[in-house]
């Protein structure tokens, strides 16, 4: 047994020797980004929101760093030998693209920011993996099989380490009572999935010149696939065309829901055709699969399109409904291929998919521009229409505008405001507001629906050495937890207190009879209102006085949170808890 565990180890450092040796910059790139992580850790307590965020986006610009290192590293063993000058060129030219991209494009957290780090990473990825396999080698579909299955596999041991050593920490603080933090949970799970996981990965990624023979196909993969998901796909395909029969007899064409429905169902059906695709000719469930489906879902991929194209015309196109139409059209271009083609290059489909996130984010033809155009077009037409448009600017229009087309500017204003800036939206005066929606369009801003899109979240709450405070000669002391629920606190004598979560009503009872009532989220709002974007205050910062004629009421936030619109600055109050102190004069 000891021999055994000897050998697994030494099998397992070897491992993590070979993936630092052939990759040094992408292990090195992902200690650093789990070093920032841990640091945010244990200094966010101790750190502005500012300072935490900065931190955050250099770690997300560190781990942006990792798949282009991978590129790098793969490309540079097609070369060999590679020279040592073109190798300090393209790490130098990394880094300071790293830093520039932290500069100009990981400025806030925001949709922009986040789906065009998102797309660039999957872009990036993708490339790593058909760089060996690019353009003409066979065989791609095993080479990404055996990585997704190395990934899997580095994966689920990370999961019972991470597993074992939190047991082991739980059971050592339980034992001898050494109050471990919880942030060291977190920490072990930062380096074991951060740099443990994907060491041991790296570590199983093929030579450039080792081949993966059609034997390598792993047995539990190939019964999900062929046995588990194929049915499952032409199963939903029979639901999707009686839906489809459905329409065509009614005439009644579908929502938005079903663009989403048909997008994932074929997005899964051609990752399910492209790792199937090498098996075809020694299985003929499988060659009648790859033959016949993608005939059988272009019909459905255009009930898709028209779905969409319903959409389009009604709302414009915003960032949304232009990912899912790109793609719809890529995973279209795929299925038609597959069709047209005898002899399939399956490392064309992971090619486009990256040429398409990234066009998809970048450039004047990105789904932001065209978005942007879309909307300003949309707005346009609906100020026109009312003759609300001179010299440049918006007049007030001469009568009321239809209910229908008030909510549509409301929600193209709280579009820019949430995802862009309302300067991108042509004809609105500078330092336009929501206050000045009735002045300038004749009628009030229309909030809709309260979605986290367009809100800053807040959080404030009471420094830890605040605790001691000066209750003064209060009578009573009530302590209230808001979370989504009502509640009553009776007193010893004839006074009671209770909060009515519906209405927000904090009301104060003597002898059955209300006395006081204040609405809490105004009290909220009116204390958040004037803070700064420090998260950990003094007990005088979350303190509200509340006077009125033969009673005062003190409130001490203990903590606080909700959400902002950033657009009206209207705040909505999500929990707190919070004392109250009354005094009867």
């Amino acid at each position: 047994m000891k021999i055994r565990i000897a050998t697994l180890f030494k099998t397992l450092m070897t491992k993590l020797s070979s993936s630092l040796k052939r990759f040094p910059e992408t292990i090195i790139l992902a200690t650093l980004t789990v070093s920032v992580l841990v640091y945010v850790n244990h200094m966010h307590g101790y750190m502005t929101v500012s300072q935490a965020e900065a931190l955050q986006r250099v770690s997300m610009a560190l781990a942006l760093g990792i798949p282009v290192a991978l590129c790098i590293s793969t490309l540079f063993e097609r070369i060999a030998p590679p020279k040592a000058l073109s190798k300090a060129l393209a790490y130098t030219g990394t880094v300071a693209g790293l830093a520039l991209y932290y500069i100009f494009f990981l400025k806030d957290f925001e949709m922009v920011t986040m789906t065009r780090y998102i797309a660039l990473n999957v872009a990036l990825y993708l490339v790593f993996t058909f760089i060996p396999y690019f353009y003409k080698r066979e065989n791609y579909e095993l080479y990404v099989i055996k990585l997704f299955t190395s990934f899997f596999v580095a994966y689920l041991y990370s999961a019972v380490l991470f597993l074992g050593l939190a047991a082991m920490l739980f059971t050592v603080d339980a034992l001898f009572a050494l109050e471990v933090s919880e942030k060291l949970y977190f920490d072990i799970w930062l380096v074991v999935a951060g740099i443990f996981a994907p060491a041991y990965f790296l570590a199983d990624i093929p030579q450039h010149r080792e081949e993966v023979h059609l034997d390598y196909f792993p047995k539990v993969l190939k019964v999900l696939l062929l046995y588990i998901l194929m049915p499952l796909l032409i199963a939903y395909s029979a639901i999707l065309y009686v839906y489809f029969a459905k329409i065509v007899i009614t005439r009644q064409w579908p929502d938005g829901m079903v663009s989403h429905l048909v997008l994932w169902y074929s997005f899964i059906s051609i990752l399910v055709l492209f790792f199937v695709y090498q098996i075809r000719r020694a299985n003929q469930w499988v060659g009648i699969f790859v033959r016949y489906f993608p005939r059988l879902i272009i019909p459905l991929l255009a009930m898709m399109f028209v779905s969409m194209g319903i959409r389009i015309n009604a709302y414009g196109i915003t960032e949304n409904r232009y990912f899912v139409l790109a793609t719809g059209l890529w995973v279209t271009g795929g299925f038609i291929y597959h069709m047209l083609k005898k002899n399939v290059r399956s490392s064309l489909l992971p090619v486009s998919l990256a040429l398409v996130a990234v066009l998809a984010v970048t450039g004047p033809w990105s789904a932001y521009g065209i978005s942007r155009m879309s909307q300003n077009r949309r707005f346009e037409r609906i100020l026109m229409e009312y003759d609300m448009i001179r010299n440049g600017g918006i007049v007030k229009p001469a009568g009321d505008l239809a209910d229908e087309d008030k909510r549509e500017i409301s929600a193209i204003i709280r579009y820019f405001n949430s995802y862009h800036s309302l300067d991108d939206l042509k004809y609105l005066p500078e330092g336009f507001t929501a206050e000045n929606m009735e002045e300038l369009f004749g009628f009030e801003y229309n909030h809709g629906r309260w979605q986290s899109n367009g809100r800053d979240y807040f959080y404030y709450h009471m420094a830890e050495n605040e605790n001691l405070l000066d209750i003064g000669d209060f009578d009573y002391f009530a302590d209230f937890s808001v979370y989504g629920q009502s509640g009553l606190v009776d007193g010893e004598g004839p006074l009671s207190v209770s909060y009515l979560y519906e209405s927000g009503e904090f009301k104060i009872l003597k002898e059955g009879q209300e006395i006081y009532t204040a609405i809490l989220p105004n009290i909220a709002s009116e204390l958040c209102g004037a803070l700064d974007e420090d998260t950990e205050l003094t007990a005088d910062e979350m303190s509200y006085q509340d006077e009125r004629e033969g009673l005062e009421v003190l409130y001490v936030f203990k903590n606080i949170n909700g959400w902002k619109d950033t657009l009206s600055g209207r705040l909505e109050m999500e929990s707190a808890d919070f004392y109250v102190f009354i005094k009867l004069t």
